[in-house]
């Protein structure tokens, strides 16, 4: 009997169609990680952007110039756009020097533990909590830009920096300082 229904149309197209269904749970699980992995990077990039875009902002207008919007420095194209958080696809979370961890965890040689972000009174308020506005209706944080991270709080297929949650991957320009009697080039 189940011979017979296999050797109709319907029932040969109803073994491939189970077939298909199969192969397409198998496939399914493979290209959503593929995905995330891509956000990920999307992530760096973007958060790398604005890393770099307040490191020349900084090199232009002087030591401790810290950019006060993200549009001064698309405006003075040091950024070729604002970029978007492909984790959540909303704007970046803005990182003041007030709310900078001392030891941002993307710092070279350094591994604080991140800024404290949460909602319980003891904690720093959020850098958002600063926003103030610039002139020509620019959002900016009070204090300036020193660097840019994920709102999500979602953990992480990959490791950034010995961390594995989105809001903890922070984009933070620091400025090189010399050490005293260090010297210069051939000192």
């Amino acid at each position: 009997m189940l011979l017979k229904f296999l050797q109709t149309a319907h029932g040969a197209e109803i073994v491939r169609l189970a077939v298909m269904m199969v192969l397409m749970s198998v496939a399914m699980p493979v290209w959503k990680q593929a995905a995330i992995r891509e956000k990920e990077a999307e992530l760096v990039f973007g958060g790398e952007q604005y890393k770099r875009a307040i490191d020349l902002f900084q090199r232009k207008s002087g030591p401790g110039t810290i950019p006060p919007s993200l549009d001064i420095l698309v405006d003075q194209k040091f950024l070729r756009k604002k970029y978007k958080d492909p984790i959540t696809g909303q704007d970046f979370d803005l990182i003041s020097p007030n709310t900078a961890a001392p030891g941002a965890p993307n710092q070279p040689g350094r591994g604080g533990p991140p800024p404290s972000r949460g909602n319980t009174s003891s904690q720093q308020p959020s850098p958002l909590s600063g926003r103030s506005s610039q002139p020509g209706g620019t959002i900016g944080v009070q204090g300036g830009i020193v660097g840019v991270a994920s709102k999500s709080k979602a953990t992480s297929i990959r490791l950034y920096n010995g961390r594995n949650h989105y809001n903890e991957w922070q984009f933070v320009f620091v400025a090189r300082q010399q050490t005293p009697g260090a010297g210069g080039p051939g000192g």
